[in-house]
């Protein structure tokens, strides 16, 4: 049995980083903005794309009873509930499991806003992502992905005493499906595969970046998940599905919100994606919570 996560990073519009800014700022907002909607944390925020795709992506979802796992900018999910009561309620599904996904979006690292973060900052931030999500969803809270999948030396360490018990915050280079691991913080990790660059799937990230950018096709991205699968003679290991839910509605390089049957077009490519996959032998679709409930790390 190989295992399939849907995994769907809810944040702003194109987090985008800015050197000197500690919180990340949306990029339609970042082209348009002032300085001082920039400067503050709260004005910084889009979730137009969210909003446009929202209702059909999450129907077919529920419809299907699909597990899916949403990691959650705490920013973003408070505005998103104050602004969309009747659209929040669509998260109150069984099938349905809530990780964090920073509060602002922060780049813990300072890579590319060249600002650090001091560990009990770093505790702090993420333990309000926590308690909000957590409040907001009525439920503990387990899981973890870090902004920009990047950690520091002390996130895994944070996020222990945090009584999280599972994080997703690495690529893992593979061209079949994996396993977990335990870090010496005693987490398990569930990293994302990214295949080779000399492999025949040409250094595919299981993210649908590069499908949704028009870098890859449809028929590519069904094909090199498919090819993860004939690979995999390893039982209970896992592949995910990695996107993130304004994607379906914006796209990057062109810097412009997409019209509605363009976000349909997406909406129907990510259904045959699933659908291929439903049609391939020893193929369940689960969470990292539920793969731990039912296996032991290898």
């Amino acid at each position: 049995m190989v295992y399939i996560f849907i995994c769907v990073d809810f944040d702003r519009d194109y987090a985008f980083p800015i050197v000197g800014l500690k919180h990340a700022i949306s990029k339609p907002i970042q082209l348009k903005s002032s300085k001082e909607q920039s400067l503050n944390p709260i004005e910084s925020i889009s979730i137009k794309g969210t909003v446009n795709c929202f209702n059909p992506f999450m129907t077919y979802l529920s419809d299907k009873e699909l597990q899916t796992t949403f990691y959650f900018e705490a920013r973003s999910a408070k505005l998103f509930s104050e602004k969309y009561p009747k659209e929040m309620k669509m998260f109150k599904k069984s099938s349905f499991e809530f990780g964090v996904h920073g509060y602002d979006h922060e780049d813990f690292t300072g890579e590319e806003t060249r600002v650090r973060f001091e560990q009990d900052e770093e505790r702090n931030i993420i333990a309000s992502a926590k308690r909000e999500i957590e409040n907001l969803f009525s439920t503990d809270i387990a899981g973890f992905r870090a902004p920009y999948m990047r950690i520091t030396s002390n996130t895994l360490q944070i996020l222990s005493a945090l009584n999280f018990t599972h994080d997703s915050s690495y690529y893992k280079e593979a061209e079949r499906a994996i396993y977990p691991f335990r870090t010496k913080e005693g987490l398990v990790e569930f990293p994302v595969i990214k295949t080779p660059k000399e492999s025949s799937m040409k250094g595919m990230y299981t993210y649908l970046w590069p499908f949704f950018e028009k870098k890859r096709t449809l028929e590519e991205i069904i094909g090199n998940y498919i090819h993860l699968l004939k690979n995999t003679e390893d039982k209970n290991s896992y592949i995910s599905i990695n996107l993130h839910l304004w994607h379906f509605a914006y796209n990057i390089e062109h810097n412009r919100f997409l019209l509605q049957e363009e976000i349909a077009e997406n909406i129907h490519s990510f259904k045959r994606l699933i659908t291929s996959l439903e049609k391939c032998e020893n193929v369940t679709f689960s969470t990292p919570s539920e793969w731990l409930k039912e296996n032991s790390i290898v």
